[in-house]
């Protein structure tokens, strides 16, 4: 939901990145936080209709634990290795078996120093950096596995790691600020890895707003086996051989859709500039 929306609606409402207003504030995820506002400026039918926006509150006892009370009312950070929040945005069916699930995670992860839900649809995942962690592909791999093990469905956000302690609450908001983001928009994205997203939420809205970058989109990427091409190639790295091998593609092939490419838009994918370029258009403007 879009942040400014509410706010314009019920004007003695707020927006921050607290999961929880007071017990006489209704609480609602909007794409920039959380919007709170007070049930007593709401009548008995806006109530009702908000209500069914809002996620059921947090238990009690999550918000005992440190790492809660850190990312979420300022506790001071014990001294720890550098430090990383997964978040896991659920949809679960009847039945789901959460004991199980959960456990399965611990024995996942060996350097997690702390999990919680904060709605209970979303999980935070606080671990620490060592040799153990799981590079970014691996960690969406596992919950994919898991998905099926659990007949779930699972979106996955994976932070970057941060060294600092005094500002590591306010870049986990900020994090959590971009995944809530691109969740709205992104909805059927099951992915998120912090560099592609962050680069999405930060610059996708002006380029989405320019008609000049959407011709161009339009001009280039009317073909959508070019758009896999550019993919596979943004993929290897700008290794042809590596990109058809990936499309089971011949190599020749390859290399004559891009030299037609070329010849029509005057790039060089040899260029990563140019090829950093395209990735851009083709991950704001896709599929969209």
């Amino acid at each position: 939901m879009d942040s400014n929306q509410l706010p314009a609606i019920f004007p003695t409402g707020r927006v921050d990145q607290q999961p929880h207003g007071s017990e006489q504030e209704l609480t609602i995820p909007v794409d920039q936080g959380f919007f709170h506002v007070a049930k007593t400026e709401l009548t008995p039918r806006e109530l009702q209709l908000l209500e069914l926006f809002a996620p059921h509150t947090t238990h009690h006892a999550e918000k005992e634990h440190l790492w809660y009370q850190i990312l979420f009312e300022g506790a001071p950070v014990p001294a720890t290795p550098a430090l990383r929040v997964i978040q896991v945005k659920l949809k679960i069916q009847p039945g789901f078996l959460k004991k199980e699930w959960l456990a399965e995670i611990d024995d996942m992860f060996l350097r997690l120093v702390d999990r919680f839900f904060i709605q209970d649809d979303l999980l935070l995942l606080i671990e620490e950096k060592g040799d153990t962690n799981y590079p970014v592909e691996e960690i969406f791999g596992l919950f994919q596995a898991l998905d099926t093990d659990f007949d779930i469905y699972t979106q996955v956000f994976v932070g970057a790691f941060h060294g600092d302690p005094t500002s590591l609450a306010a870049n986990f908001q900020e994090e959590q600020k971009i995944f809530t983001g691109e969740l709205a928009t992104r909805n059927r994205q099951k992915d998120f890895p912090f560099t592609s997203t962050a680069i999405n939420y930060f610059i996708g809205e002006p380029v989405k707003a320019s008609p000049m970058m959407n011709g161009l989109y339009q001009d280039w990427f009317s073909d959508s086996e070019m758009i896999d091409i550019l993919r596979a190639l943004w993929q290897s790295q700008g290794n042809v051989s590596s990109a058809a091998k990936e499309l089971f593609l011949h190599r020749n092939t390859v290399l004559y859709r891009i030299d037609k490419f070329q010849e029509a838009t005057r790039l060089d994918l040899k260029n990563m500039n140019d090829l950093v370029f395209c990735h851009l258009l083709i991950e704001i403007f896709a599929d969209k």
